[in-house]
């Protein structure tokens, strides 16, 4: 039966009476009219078996029902502990996720209509299984009576447009809560925001808190799922395990509440101390959102503007637990649970409460836990949320960064020979001390080409910036247009993976397939270059016809950037300084290609190829080129691919760069707004 078992382990019902039932009976034989030894009697199932493939959890109990009259329905017992009554007779039983790697034991017996259960029979079983991670949709769990709450009526609402109406994403509620599935899904949010609901997870309503739903939670993290909960829902942290009840989130609010005129957010930077101050602005969960200055102390994150505001508040006095600081409660707590405090109040400045908590994966603990407290996390505050944008931004970051699995890595391809090329040996210092160093990225060579790999890269960075190269995707040194380079590159892209090409690399793009070899960059640049005083950047304002100017100084690729006024006719993002600059464009002359204007030669170009110019150099106001161009996926070429062949894109100008921290912000961003 090759690799198909069925395990049968059969038990004969008893049907003798103990003795010292028989020797007592008969004193009651005129007190009663029941028949005592036909109502002890109660036919057992027969034949119990377990059918199930080796390394798959599917099992199906299948068994043969009593003969004699009067059943009504059947009990399944697990582990003598977990039991389902089922008011219907029936022969078989599926379990579509059966305990993996333990020993199990299912028993399974007969009820009657006069409240008789029978005697049992018992298989046992013991699957082997490898728990294969890496779903790659988004479970949203929410309470069965959800929509009795606005606030999780509209969140769900969000949800089903933006998720499980492009298939990224499942709704369910506990009810079904059998389809939460490490395989299938990479993450869940849990949200519950409710008036009335009591403190303590317990309590949580519409059968959050029963063992089904906990016991489906604690497997999909112990298989590395990972979790996003939000408001009362935070509270899971305990019923799940991550931390031990005595830490359970005791600031906590359920009042109905009321109008409120403030504008209420996240505020990021932890702590007043000197050297104790924890700067979380820049992370993944607040990305491409505006840091607010002049509501309070400090700039704040806003999620809700006025309306009525419920203050469901469910997250961390971190003053409660009795922490010595060492030197502050707030790291105390993130030493003690491997955390980081990632947001708090919007006017708090010390270290007392965390609002916004990261529970990392744990050696025991393979699930990441994302919990957002803050009563300003709010779907609903009757009229016209002023900030709603900013929740929901919020939201999709959040969902990004629990989404992608937790080993996942990016990747970044450069030339055998990069060494010999001072921007290329920079820019993989870096990338090795930000991310290989961290277990977030690794580092390829064509030499090890072989190794990239869709299911642990999400994307991919190729880098090329080399002085003499020669005009032509098929001269980039190192093996970067090698055979296997290009097959590998052209799988991993038709597969979804997505490429970040940069400088002499965005010729790739031909080489891939993306664009035509007619579209190839010819704006090109390998010279030596030579000594430069001015600012260069990219100019993300496109055009200087009215009606026709393409404002991208929003996109994510520069979150968090200066936005410098004065250099040019308009403002860029700066990229170097003064400096020995190559001058090694590689990019797009949009008048070379005989686009015929519609309106422009940007818009005819972005229609053609599918994409989207993000940049040009610093001071073009017109259409004539493209330095940075996103190209969409497609349906028959399914990866994303960021090029950037601005030559103000360097990572070696033979000093100090007094806008490196802006060049690698850009990076970053970059890397992010692909993974």
């Amino acid at each position: 039966m090759n690799n198909h078992i069925i395990n049968k382990v059969r038990k004969v019902a008893r049907t003798i009476l103990p003795l010292g039932l028989l020797a007592f009976m008969p004193f009651f034989t005129g007190c009663s009219d029941v028949d005592f030894e036909e109502a002890a009697y109660s036919e057992a199932v027969r034949n119990l078996v377990a059918e199930y493939t080796q390394g798959q959890r599917q099992v199906t109990l299948r068994w043969d029902n009593p003969t004699m009259a009067g059943q009504s329905g059947i009990q399944i017992i697990k582990d003598n502990a977990d039991v389902t009554n089922l008011d219907e007779v029936v022969s078989s039983y599926f379990i579509k996720k059966a305990p993996t790697n333990v020993d199990v034991a299912y028993t399974v017996k007969a009820c009657y209509e006069d409240g008789r259960v029978s005697e049992g029979q018992t298989v046992r079983f013991n699957i082997s299984y490898e728990a294969k991670k890496g779903g790659n949709k988004i479970a949203m769990l929410v309470p069965n009576d959800y929509t009795t709450s606005a606030d999780e009526k509209d969140a769900v609402a969000w949800f089903q447009k933006n998720y499980v109406a492009t298939e990224k994403g499942v709704l369910l509620t506990p009810a079904t809560i059998d389809d939460l599935d490490a395989e299938q899904q990479s993450a869940c949010w849990v949200m519950c925001d409710r008036i009335g609901v009591q403190h303590g997870w317990q309590n949580l309503p519409g059968d959050l808190a029963s063992t089904a739903t906990i016991e489906a939670l604690k497997a999909f993290t112990n298989d590395g799922g990972n979790l996003f909960l939000t408001n009362h829902a935070t509270q899971l942290t305990v019923a799940v395990g991550r931390i031990a009840d005595a830490y359970a989130p005791g600031i906590f609010g359920n009042g109905e509440g009321g109008e409120n005129g403030d504008v209420w957010g996240s505020q990021p930077i932890i702590g007043n101390a000197e050297g104790q101050i924890y700067d979380h602005s820049g992370h993944d969960i607040y990305r491409g959102m505006k840091f607010t200055s002049g509501l309070y102390e400090r700039s704040i994150y806003c999620f809700e503007g006025a309306g009525v505001k419920g203050d469901h508040n469910c997250m961390w006095d971190l003053n409660a637990y009795g922490l010595a600081p060492s030197p502050n409660v707030v790291k105390a707590w993130e030493d003690m649970t491997s955390s980081h405090v990632l947001g708090t109040w919007n006017h708090v400045v010390d270290y007392c409460c965390a609002g916004i908590v990261d529970f990392d994966p744990t050696t025991t603990f393979a699930g990441r836990i994302l919990a957002v407290g803050l009563a300003a996390y709010e779907w609903n505050i009757g009229r016209t949320n002023d900030y709603q944008d900013q929740l929901e931004k919020f939201t999709s970051n959040c969902l990004a960064y629990v989404g992608t699995p937790a080993d996942q890595k990016v990747a970044m391809l450069v030339p055998n020979d990069y060494t010999s090329s001072d921007d290329e040996k920079d820019a993989v210092a870096w990338f090795q001390q930000n991310y290989v160093a961290s277990g977030k990225g690794v580092l390829l060579t064509p030499a090890t080409i072989d190794q990239l790999d869709i299911e642990q890269n999400p994307m991919c960075w190729v880098m090329c910036d080399r002085i003499g190269v020669q005009h032509g995707w098929q001269n980039l040194p190192g093996d970067l247009a090698s055979a296997d380079v290009i097959n590998a590159l052209k799988s991993f892209a038709a597969d979804g993976g997505n490429l970040f090409l940069t400088n002499h690399a965005t010729q790739l793009t031909v080489a891939v397939g993306r664009i035509a070899d007619a579209y190839a960059p010819g704006i090109f640049g390998n010279g030596e270059g030579g000594e430069n005083g001015d600012v260069w950047g990219s100019q993300p304002i496109i055009g200087n016809a009215e009606g026709q100017i393409y404002d991208h100084s929003g996109h994510d690729i520069y979150w968090g950037m200066d936005f410098v006024s004065g250099l040019y006719e308009r403002s860029i993002y700066c990229f170097e300084g003064a400096g020995v600059k190559g001058d090694h464009n590689c990019m797009w002359d949009l008048n070379a290609y005989g686009l015929a204007p519609n309106p422009n030669v940007v818009k005819t170009w972005e229609e053609t190829t599918n994409s989207t110019v993000l940049g040009t150099w610093n001071h073009v106001v017109d259409y004539c080129c493209a330095g940075i161009v996103d190209f969409a996926p497609t349906t028959t070429f399914a990866g994303r691919i960021l090029a950037v062949g601005l030559a103000a894109y360097e990572w070696n100008i033979g000093r100090t760069n007094d806008y490196q921290g802006q060049l690698e912000k850009f990076t970053s961003n970059c890397i992010s707004y692909l993974k």
